[in-house]
């Protein structure tokens, strides 16, 4: 359900194009393999009709030569122009900065049918004098209105400016013809805080103009601004992300009627809990609404995925300490020191659905993949004194460390807050009153319990629901 590729190969960053009936996701496949794949980073292309199955069409934006601009065939968009398909893309080659060329330039392939591709040799399109050589990639191309020009949108750093990690822009060119590319000096977005924005994402909904992009400079994670007009001013919400540090390079597009967020879930290095996260991992969509009062962006399970999980389960009662009792099938956790109950072993892939309501102090969650004694588990936490979900595990790596997982998640509680948590074998997805999504990893323990806990908070928790697929 939660795609990633074969072997020790990774997704990453996903280009997503609507057509046909189908989402079109090309993907940037990472093999992870220089020895039996070879150097460089190729398009592959996923169709899916309902964001649960899907079919892999293989590489179809292949790979250039070592000595070739194109040997990452890196992120970029995937545009209808007239009557062809155009794929702008980022040419990357570590190799050519050792030689004193551009790392980076903008290329181009063509294509009738989506699948099939021929790259324009012709093409090429690289940094002015002005900017960065090596930093200019990402490109997104739409049709602005206002000026009747294709516009391009592009990730790029200015050049011989201070401070080193917040020279980050999102440049904007413009064209006649798609061809033949002239870059403002007027930057699309310069908020001054950033090494550079990532993939770069344009949409209007009502009035409003959403510029998505991801940064790794603060929360590594994927953000957005808002405005009214494509000149700007470009303002950040209260809560600018979608989702949290596990969760990156997201761009979206739309079937007509809602639109789809698709971001790339980290693995760790060898998969081990303790280890660092990478680069690339696996497919999560979420899907994008607007709030029709403050316009703000939220995200929420799409519902294939949601009515995935059809097949409700038994839950069966295992354990409990502390003061936890039953009343009308609600459970009620004491605010004296801790409480926990804990329930049956979850499946490998599952949703788990509940309501949650809990004091503004103390601490309040759920245990995952839990042994008996507890002496392992993954939790997510509850922390309304702080406005923060976060995801912890013991035992951690440092005692020192405050949660060892470094995911949280900065919200607004209400008084009841439902939650839905959805987990596919190392995946794990949260996401809180259909508003936020938390989205992190579980590899050490593949089995385990179910439960709740509270420290100090008195907690109710209700309406707990779990559910298997079809």
């Amino acid at each position: 359900m939660y795609y990633r590729p074969f072997e020790s190969a990774v997704a990453a960053d996903v280009i997503p194009f609507f057509a046909n009936g189908k989402f079109m996701l090309f993907y940037l496949r990472d093999y992870r393999n220089i020895e039996k794949h070879g150097e460089g980073c190729p398009w592959c292309l996923l169709e899916t009709k309902d964001l649960v199955h899907y079919s892999d069409l293989g590489e179809v934006l292949l790979r250039g030569k070592e000595e070739e601009q194109d040997l990452y065939v890196f992120t970029g968009c995937c545009v209808k122009f007239n009557n062809e398909y155009r794929i702008y893309y980022t040419g990357h080659n570590p190799h050519l900065r050792q030689k004193g060329l551009p790392e980076q330039k903008i290329l181009m392939a063509k294509s009738s049918d989506l699948v099939h591709w021929e790259k324009d040799k012709n093409f090429v399109f690289e940094a002015p004098s002005w900017l960065e050589m090596h930093d200019f990639r990402d490109p997104f191309v739409f049709f602005d209105e206002d000026t009747k020009k294709w516009a391009m949108l592009l990730a790029g750093r200015k050049k011989n400016e201070s401070p080193f990690f917040t020279k980050g822009v999102t440049l904007i060119a413009y064209s006649e013809d798609g061809i033949n590319w002239d870059v403002s000096k007027e930057h699309f977005y310069e908020p001054n805080a950033y090494f550079t924005h990532e993939c770069p994402d344009l949409f209007k909904i009502g009035e409003w103009y959403y510029l998505i992009f991801s940064e790794f400079t603060d929360k590594v994670c994927t953000k957005y601004v808002m405005s009214k007009s494509l000149k700007g001013p470009w303002h950040a919400p209260k809560v600018d992300s979608f989702d949290g540090h596990a969760y990156y390079a997201a761009k979206s597009t739309s079937d007509g009627n809602r639109r789809i967020l698709f971001g790339w879930n980290p693995i760790k290095d060898k998969e081990i809990d303790n280890n660092p996260w990478q680069w690339g991992g696996t497919i999560i969509p979420h899907e994008i609404y607007q709030d029709k009062t403050t316009n703000e962006l939220y995200v929420k399970c799409p519902k294939e995925i949601d009515e995935n999980f059809s097949k409700e389960l038994k839950i069966t009662k295992k354990a409990e300490f502390g003061k936890v009792f039953d009343e009308n099938n609600i459970i009620k956790l004491d605010d004296k020191g801790r409480n926990i109950v804990l329930f049956n072993e979850l499946p490998e892939s599952c949703k788990l659905c509940f309501d949650i309501k809990l004091e503004d102090r103390g601490e309040a969650g759920v245990y995952l993949r839990g042994a008996e004694n507890l002496d392992t588990y993954y939790s997510v936490k509850f922390e309304r004194k702080f406005n923060r979900i976060a995801f912890d595990r013991l035992p951690r790596k440092e005692n020192t460390t405050h949660t060892e997982i470094d995911v949280e998640r900065y919200i607004d509680y209400k008084e009841v807050n439902n939650i839905k948590i959805i987990i596919e074998g190392t995946v794990l997805v949260t996401y809180i009153n259909d508003k936020y999504a938390m989205t992190t990893r579980m590899f050490d323990h593949k089995k385990g319990l179910f439960g709740f806990y509270s420290i100090n908070n008195k907690v109710e928790i209700s309406n707990i629901k779990l559910f298997g697929t079809k």
